[in-house]
Formats: C-alpha cells, structure tokens, sequence
C-alpha cells in the first residue's frame, strides 16, 4: 500500500509485505553493524551541491521575519494538524511536536525579540535515513526526506542522529510515530511552493530550486552589510535544502553552530554513540518491538473479522 506522506496511515498487512519477519530478523545485525562503521563512500559537498542542484529548497530570510504566524497556519492546514494548547507553535515556547511540524519561535537577543522559523532541513545526506534500516527514513528522489509509518518499529534512532534534533515522537499514536516536515513532497514534486512559503506574506521565505536559492541569498549577502556572512545550510553536514540568512549570528538564536562540513552518515556511531553498545540487546529491542507491532495487528484484524461474522450469519437469517 502506498501511504499518503501527508497523514498517518493504517497499518494493515500489506504494509508489512516489505518487512517479513525472516527479513526483519536477518536485517537486525546488519542495522547494528551500520551503527558501529563507518561509511567512506560518501560525496564530497561539491558533488552533493551538484547532484542536488535543482532539488526544491526554501530561503529563510530572518530580517524579513516579523513572526506573523501565516506558514505556521498553513503548514497545520496542509497536514490536517491540530491546534493544541499543550504544543505552542508561535511563541516564547513553541516547540517542534506531534502538531507542529514547523514553528515559529520568538527568542530575546541582546535586548530585541527576534523569531526564527524552524522545520526539517531536508539534509542532501541525511543522518536520519542512513540509521533507519527499515526505511521509514528515505531521501526521496524528488529531494525531501520523508517518512514512512507502515514501516516504522519505533526505535527513535532518527531522532538521536538528527544533528539539528528536529524530529519529534508522539507517544499517543497507536505504534507511536516520528513526526516532521517532509518540505511539502506532493506539492514541491510538481513544482509548487511550500504550503510555508506561499502563505508567507513579508517575502521571508522563497522557495526555488536550490542553486537558485543560494545564489538569491549570495546576492543578498553581497549586498547588504547588515547580514551575517555565512549561509546556514549551506554546508554544514554535507548541505542541506532549507537555507538560511539572519543579520543576527545563528548561535544566538539556537541553532547549532560548528557543525562538520561533511555528510554525517559516515559518523553514525557519533551521533548514536547513546544507543547501548551490545549488539545483542540493541537486536533483541528491534525484534521485540517489530514483534509487538504483529502482534497488535494480527489482534484488530482478529477483532475485526469476530464482528463481521455474526453481521454476516445475522444476514443470512433476515434473507
């Protein structure tokens, strides 16, 4: 079954098709040896700049920000996302969350309010796919990263490799779920804006191609001495497609400064170096929670069909 990356779908048994048991139990140590080694087969950032060259990207300009709020409504509009008191969006405290897949956050610096928008930066190699071994984390091949949750077991290894430590888990759902931007894929494949960018009314955020975003805020650097010189995003982990200029240095506003210029799937260890080191027990917490996941499944089906079969016979009778 194909899921709809814009909403949680159902599990049912043709979503786990692709993750037989006897697959699942012979990729366990492979997940775990891509834990403990290193790649060495990445691109360089010139090869991944080129490659990623005309995938969709947004440019984030944060002198132009005044905090209005608009992407953050249009996002929840987009992704049919509720509004809930407990997960501010806008705000002092807006945090990303089960409902908010971007937000808009008001920080104080140097005595003014400034707002920094915030989402998945859609990394050109990202961590976050390179430790899901069950590919519910994947570089789509029209440039977002995207999430999968018929394939997802809940191991939250995504979220530990994050270097930005965007993705969020909701515990409420059913098998609990990841949640973040997947930078509008049914809208940005077909050439349309994000949902964010179109919805923005100051001209904070462009959306284009990539090469021509990095060349809109080169130009804006160039030209303007109010900006920081350095284009967040540009580089940092190999290069990622949500970009950023601000006339105020970044790790003022909490985002996180030196990080490597390379990819970082290739220091997966580093960035899990939280997961417990026995490759036993990080197998045997994969194959239970795999295991629990079939075991609920093939329980509401049970369920199901016990319904369905007194509705049946009851038919028969009135017939």
């Amino acid at each position: 079954m194909r899921c709809d990356l814009k909403h949680e779908c159902e599990p049912d048994s043709a979503a786990l098709q692709g993750i037989t048991r006897r697959r699942f139990l012979g990729l366990a140590p492979v997940a775990v040896a891509s834990l403990t080694l290193a790649s060495g087969t990445e691109a360089s950032e010139d090869e991944l700049a080129q490659a990623h060259a005309l995938d969709p990207a947004v440019l984030i300009d944060l002198t132009r920000c005044v905090g209005c709020g608009r992407c953050v409504d249009a996002c929840k509009a987009d992704n049919g996302l509720d509004v809930r008191d407990d997960q501010p969006a806008i705000g002092p405290e807006a945090q990303l969350a089960s409902s908010n897949y971007t937000v808009v956050k008001a920080l104080e610096v140097d005595g003014e309010t400034v707002t920094v928008k915030r989402q998945c930066m859609h990394c050109l190699e990202p961590a976050c796919a390179s430790v899901c071994f069950v590919k519910a984390l994947t570089k789509s091949e029209a440039g977002p990263v995207v999430y999968d949750p018929n394939r997802c077991i809940g191991c939250r290894y995504c979220i530990m490799a994050c270097p930005f430590g965007i993705p969020t888990f909701d515990w409420e759902a059913r098998f609990g779920r990841v949640n973040k931007c997947d930078l509008c894929v049914d809208r940005t494949s077909q050439g349309m804006p994000t949902a964010c960018a179109e919805a923005c009314p100051g001209g904070a955020l462009t959306f284009g191609r990539r090469e021509d975003m990095l060349m809109e805020a080169h130009r804006r650097l160039d030209s303007d001495s109010r900006y920081v010189k350095h284009i967040y995003g540009e580089t940092e982990v190999g290069g990622t497609s949500i970009l950023y200029v601000s006339d105020v240095p970044f790790e003022k506003l909490g985002m996180r400064a030196g990080l490597p210029d390379e990819p970082l799937p290739g220091y997966t260890w580093e960035i899990t170096r939280l997961i417990p080191p026995a490759a036993a027990g990080i197998g045997a917490a994969l194959v239970t929670l795999y295991l629990r996941r079939v075991r609920v499944l093939e329980e509401e089906r049970a369920a199901k069909a016990a319904i369905s079969e007194p509705e049946s016979l009851l038919g028969e009778g009135d017939s």
